[in-house]
């Protein structure tokens, strides 16, 4: 069962039988209704209420029913889609208040295709004794601080009522790591469901064997007591039937060494501003903080979002997290969302909570583009495919035209049209689209198409890196030489400049750059070649002149360069590094070195470009890439980091989250940018169709652009998603045919 919060996840543990007998049935068969006593422990002092959600009353429902209360009166169970499940979820200040907005008794739920379901809540059944953990030592933040190295044990208060209440009782204990993989948890049931045995007596202690833990992090505990006054699995076979009395108690554990100085505690700088947003938009909080006088000091520290005092889960759907200041976002939104929405940030320091912010849901106002179609005229060669792109904000559909007329099928935020899987053949003309909503509609800018047979059609014919390089530290680019005639050949230059930075007032440059040119198609790899130091060599400056590079400062300077005038095709990597371990700034180029008057459809071409580079927290890697011929060129752009932590690269280290800048270098404009590229099928599909390696996750962080270009210079301008780590992140160019 997924979970919206910490409540729903505590209230419906009873059904741990369902859960493990009947998956399947579970989610057509499982109806719970609940009233729950929430407290939160910081001290020695014993636990107290909750302050964001110590009372609570909830309704779990496989399918679409209606609750009614003891008095008579209904209420709608409203369906989270995000769930796929039937909720509701209340919570309140007082046990008064609980009370008087649903009262003792009995309540029922009523749906098409099942019967009239009963669920005692006639006398409070809460599970007896007030909750408390002991076992470490409280700090003045709040958190039970442990010794990692030593075996732990946390006391638990006495479940006195376990299997004397009610039909049946349920424990569970829960200890998370925030910061790694650690869960450990455990779990009784007084009663025997679908084989599972009754357990007689409640959990009494926790155990954390020692090196569980590590020093330095936090860890949140949950105790869960719950007393079933219905249990009935016959009525809808294979599913239950549950009402519960639920205690729920949590706490932070800090993790610290003999001798470790815990991190202050953190700090709010900067509180939540309220939001005012329309149905069917999103809504963004964050919050600004420090710990020990550094801004955004993020190592080791955690954050949780509460809407009305009940923790939320982020899902990548309905809520987002990523961002400034533990950014959340609540996406698509709807009247259940307006109400309040807090942080707690913890670290082995100390806990603090922020102000509430309060959503408040205004009316829907028309779309309003956030990225336009091509602002600039395209032509491109017969036979291309075009790629344009748009996004609006409150728009709930998209409507492209040519020339003012609806094209059928294209209803989506981008239109592919001409060249091996677009919607129609490329046609000139007028391209706009028309994004509505439920109040009506706005049209983007529109594209002037041209469509011209060409000999020199655009193509990639430059990649550049500038970047630094820790000492001992490589950097890898990599090309694909394709798409003309297999057995012709292409002249090739690279290049790593470090002391000729020099020229543009960079003075940290990498003393001495070298690099290794790899021929990857056949297995192993081959060397085509290498280079330490140009050496004034005047094949190497006709190169350059021939494709417009900039010239070394000196024929002495230790920058490098390879020119390889007829490479095959196939797959090529350029490997750069100090020869003297030394550290700074590079400059890596590769040049398609083909003459414009040379070039026919049987020239092999640069169908791919690519550079792997490790990026640090709040860095920036700057891949330019360069679209010549006469006319524009479709192009995938891909910044990927957390595929590339799965099989089969498994590389460790990767970027979690990139973030994506596409700039024309000439005008400084900004084109595009993207930090999670959602599943869009134009791009899955045109991934396939260049060969790229599979990134089929709707829900990743990998950014991605698919878009057409006119000829003109380029930059990818690629980075951590702020208040993120770094890693290594690959960046790829792929012209699309």
């Amino acid at each position: 069962m997924k979970s919206r919060s910490h409540l729903y996840r505590s209230f419906s543990v009873f059904a741990v039988g369902l859960l493990a007998a009947a998956p399947a049935a579970l989610g057509q068969a499982f109806y719970l209704v609940s009233k729950a006593q929430v407290f939160t422990q910081t001290s020695s002092a014993g636990a107290v209420a909750d302050p964001r959600a110590p009372f609570a009353f909830n309704v779990e429902s496989a399918t679409n029913t209606t609750l009614t209360l003891p008095a008579g009166s209904t209420i709608a169970v409203p369906f989270f889609s995000g769930d796929n499940a039937y909720r509701l979820e209340q919570v309140f200040a007082t046990k008064a208040a609980l009370d008087a907005a649903f009262p003792n008794g009995t309540y029922r739920l009523t749906g098409a295709g099942i019967p009239s379901l009963s669920f005692n809540l006639t006398a409070d059944s809460y599970p007896s004794g007030t909750p408390a953990v002991t076992g470490g030592t409280w700090n003045s933040g709040g958190l039970l601080v442990v010794d990692p190295t030593q075996n732990v044990t946390i006391n638990l208060s006495t479940f006195t009522n376990y299997a004397t209440s009610g039909v049946g009782g349920h424990m569970e204990t829960n200890i998370q790591g925030l910061f790694d993989n650690v869960s450990l948890s455990n779990q009784v049931t007084s009663v025997a469901l679908f084989g599972s045995p009754a357990v007689a007596t409640p959990i009494n202690t926790i155990t954390i064997p020692a090196r569980t833990l590590t020093s330095g992090r936090v860890y949140r505990g949950e105790v869960d007591w719950q007393t079933a006054t219905t249990l009935d699995t016959a009525t809808i076979p294979g599913g239950g039937v549950v009402t519960l009395w639920g205690k729920v108690l949590n706490f932070y554990i800090a993790a610290l060494a003999p001798g470790t100085t815990p991190p202050p505690a953190p700090l709010i700088a900067g509180q939540p501003a309220n939001q005012v947003a329309p149905v069917g938009s999103r809504a963004t909080f964050s919050v600004g903080f420090s710990v020990g006088g550094v801004a955004n000091q993020f190592n080791n520290l955690s954050a949780d979002w509460y809407f009305n005092g009940v923790r939320i889960n982020p899902d990548g759907a309905k809520y987002t997290f990523g961002g400034p200041g533990f950014a959340l976002t609540v996406n698509n939104l709807t009247a259940a969302d307006a109400g309040t929405y807090s942080a707690v940030l913890v670290n082995a320091g100390g806990i603090v909570t922020s102000a509430a912010a309060t959503l408040t849901l205004g009316p829907t106002p028309l779309p309003t583009f956030t990225l336009q179609p091509s602002t600039q005229p395209l032509t491109v060669a017969a036979g291309s495919t075009v790629v344009l792109g748009a996004a609006a904000n409150n728009a709930t559909a998209y409507q492209w035209q040519r020339d003012g007329a609806n094209i059928p099928g294209a209803t989506t935020a981008t239109l592919v049209v001409g060249g091996p899987g677009g919607v129609a053949p490329a046609a000139p003309g007028n391209y706009r689209v028309n994004a509505t909503n439920s109040v009506g509609g706005a049209f983007s800018t529109a594209t002037a198409l041209t469509v011209v047979s060409t000999n020199d059609p655009g193509r990639l014919i430059n990649l550049s890196i500038l970047t630094p390089l820790a000492a001992g530290e490589s950097m890898t680019m990599g090309t694909v030489l394709g798409g003309g005639d297999a057995t012709a050949t292409k002249p090739l230059l690279a290049r790593a400049a470090g002391p000729s930075l020099s020229q543009f007032n960079i003075s940290d440059f990498l003393p001495a750059p070298s690099m290794t040119l790899n021929f990857t198609t056949p297995t192993p790899a081959v060397v085509v070649a290498t280079n330490t130091g140009w050496g004034g060599s005047a094949t190497l400056s006709e190169a350059f002149g021939a494709v417009g590079a900039f010239p070394f400062v000196s024929t002495t300077s230790r920058d490098s360069a390879i020119f390889r005038p007829g490479l095959a095709p196939g797959d090529y990597t350029v490997e750069v590094r100090d020869a003297g371990n030394g550290s700074g700034r590079v400059i890596a180029e590769l040049y398609d070195s083909t003459p414009n008057a040379t070039f026919s459809a049987n020239t092999p071409r640069l169908i791919n470009v690519s550079v792997l580079k490790q990026i640090p927290a709040g860095g920036t890697l700057t891949v330019g890439f360069v679209i010549g011929g006469s006319t524009g060129k479709t192009v995938l752009v891909r910044a990927v980091g957390p595929r590339l932590g799965l099989a089969p690269f498994n590389i460790a280290g990767a970027m979690s989250a990139p973030t994506m800048t596409l700039v024309n270098t000439s005008t400084g404009a900004t084109i595009a940018t993207n930090t999670a590229w959602g599943g869009d099928p134009a791009v899955l599909q045109t991934a396939n169709r260049v060969g790229a390696f599979a990134v089929t996750d709707p829900a990743s962080k990998d950014a991605m652009l698919l878009m057409t270009l006119p000829a003109g210079n380029y930059t990818a301008q690629v980075g951590p998603v702020a208040g993120t780590p770094g890693g290594t992140a690959i960046v790829e160019v792929y012209e699309v045919p």
